[in-house]
């Protein structure tokens, strides 16, 4: 049975994350955003801007400070979970970036 729906990405919906404390939910779509919702108020926190293309994967820190992501714009984003700023961008794949993931110290991307 169907709880609520989170609506609010204008495309496809083609990556979810969970942080650790389960309050909040992260979305990246073919509409190229990122959105943060927080799921005790059921609502849109966050939208993060700045990927060319497609966001194709996501992993929220283990901590739940930071959300990487990566996108078919061949680049890999770092951005700051509180704020909603992008903090680094990581460059230097020939090709779409289709997936990713974190070590479990939360210090590598793979």
């Amino acid at each position: 049975k169907e709880e609520y729906t989170l609506t609010g990405h204008t495309s496809s919906v083609t990556s979810l994350a969970v942080t650790s404390d389960d309050r909040r939910i992260v979305s990246g779509s073919e509409d190229r955003t990122i959105k943060v919702w927080n799921l005790d108020t059921r609502r849109e926190e966050l939208i993060l801007q700045g990927h060319a293309s497609s966001v194709t994967g996501l992993a929220v820190t283990s901590d739940g400070k930071h959300i990487t992501s990566s996108s078919r714009d061949m680049t890999i984003k770092i951005w700051n979970l509180d704020t909603g700023k992008e903090e680094r961008t990581l460059e230097g794949h020939d090709e779409s970036v289709l997936a990713l993931s974190l070590t479990l110290d939360g210090k590598y991307i793979v």
